[in-house]
């Protein structure tokens, strides 16, 4: 599930003020308070979503609820890029969950890319000392002028 929240004394925005699908809504479900979605996957595709605006800096956080059972192939992402603007040196900040071996510990993996590249950038690789899958915990990349965190 993603939270779209008030922060720096900015409102909240709708949904649809603020995203659109990324491929289509087909695995988008809405909820209540229009200010919050659920990403679903199945067996045959997931779903994302794309920010309507262009960001510099930021807070941005998902609540998210990894997929259960044997999920190897499946890599679920939460990240920014400005890949539709520059699409050779893109920028990149990801949270990736790797695909997992039903009784193995989960991994994911940090990337911050510059100029379309690890080498201006950073790549960590980290074991999970909690499933994933049994609840949702929330991930958040906080992006100021001089620090990603």
């Amino acid at each position: 599930m993603l939270y779209t929240t008030t922060v720096f004394n900015r409102t909240t925005l709708r949904f649809d003020e603020a995203y659109s699908p990324l491929l289509s809504d087909f695995n988008i479900q809405r909820l209540p308070d229009d200010k919050s979605v659920r990403l679903l996957l199945n067996r045959f595709s997931g779903s994302g979503i794309i920010s309507s605006d262009y960001y510099k800096y930021g807070f941005f956080s998902a609540s998210i609820k990894l997929p259960a059972e044997n999920t190897a192939g499946i890599v679920v992402a939460f990240y920014t890029s400005n890949v539709d603007t520059f699409e050779k040196n893109r920028d990149e900040i990801d949270i990736e969950f790797m695909g997992n071996v039903k009784g193995k510990r989960w991994r994911f993996q940090t990337n911050m890319y510059g100029n379309g590249s690890t080498s201006r950038g950073k790549e960590e690789r980290y074991r999970l000392w909690f499933d994933p899958s049994k609840d949702s915990h929330c991930y958040s990349i906080l992006w100021t002028p001089k620090n990603i965190m």
